[in-house]
């Protein structure tokens, strides 16, 4: 098999906006039939990512030993499912789903059918990176997520969020999403106490219904972006920690860092450009690794520590 230009490992957001950006021949593999389903993800993005939005966002509740905090959080819900469908189907370059990377040395990717090389591999197949081992890194620390979709009881136009000693070293959610909501918590182990009492505040809080439709499970990596370029491997998404290690976004870091790769290979970004652009990305991530150090180092006070640390008392 002749040599591809670049070879993607996964099919989430980074990998899906590498192989839309990139024109030279490109290989995408990914280990699940079906990418866009079961994602472990609340599916909230800030304003400016051109995703079709599912319902508007215009606050955000914070619950924690110290009362409620509501302050302005403008941003959109957006249906990750019809949007990566809808991308990975208007693909140009060959993509393999249902393959399951084994290893990745140099410029080869051996995975479960053969093998195949490339110039450079682009790894963006999550916190649990086989890119990323493959490249000689260390793997991240990792946060256990779980997140469910279950009917809403009535309209809401804020996320709600809930420190508790029953959430250890995370927190809980519910965003609403039209007729449903996303409710999960990430914590810990053990994990689903933390779904249970997340779940039953807002039951009591008369936001949901009981019936959970689905249920996926995750991790969030902490460790924030280190080295991102490895010889000719790069690290994008999770795989490369461009994700907020507080409050466990990445939709937006995965589609960013997966659209600037693409255009350091093609030539289009030059690589003291690119460098620049990551290294924007690791010093926020770090300014919020310092808050959640913050938060998990104070939380015997928990209502101290979130007033400290959470964005709804400082944007930092």
């Amino acid at each position: 098999m002749g040599l591809y230009d670049a070879i993607v490992v996964g099919a989430g957001p980074a990998g899906l906006a590498f192989a839309s950006f990139f024109s030279g021949k490109t290989l995408l593999i990914e280990k699940h039939k079906k990418p866009w389903k079961r994602i472990a993800c609340a599916e909230w993005v800030p304003p400016g990512l051109d995703i079709e939005p599912v319902q508007s966002i215009r606050g955000m509740v914070t619950v924690y030993p110290g009362g409620e905090k509501r302050v302005p959080f403008r941003g959109f819900i957006v249906d990750r499912e019809k949007w990566q469908r809808e991308l990975l189907d208007g693909l140009s370059c060959e993509v393999h789903l249902g393959e399951k990377v084994i290893e990745v040395k140099e410029n080869e990717v051996v995975t479960d059918r053969g093998t195949y090389r490339g110039e450079w591999i682009i790894g963006t197949d999550g916190p649990l990176s086989v890119v990323r081992k493959g490249a000689g890194l260390p793997p991240h620390p990792l946060l256990p997520a779980v997140n469910v979709r279950v009917p809403i009881k009535k309209p809401l136009e804020d996320t709600w969020v809930i420190f508790s000693s029953e959430i250890p070293g995370g927190y809980g959610w519910c965003f609403p999403k039209g007729e449903f909501a996303n409710v999960g918590a990430g914590a810990y182990p053990p994990l689903y106490p933390a779904l249970k009492f997340t779940l039953d505040f807002f039951l009591k809080k008369g936001f949901i219904k009981e019936k959970i439709i689905e249920t996926a499970g995750g991790f969030i990596p902490l460790g924030g972006v280190k080295e991102v370029i490895k010889g000719k491997i790069i690290l994008c998404g999770d795989a490369g920690g461009f994700t907020d290690p507080l409050t466990g976004a990445g939709i937006q870091y995965a589609w960013e860092s997966g659209k600037l790769a693409a255009g350091f290979v093609e030539g289009k970004i030059h690589r003291e450009g690119f460098e620049k652009e990551i290294n924007a990305y690791r010093r926020f991530i770090e300014r919020r690794k310092e808050k959640r150090k913050i938060l998990e180092e104070g939380w015997e006070n928990l209502k101290e520590a979130v007033e400290r640390s959470w964005i709804a008392f400082s944007r930092g």
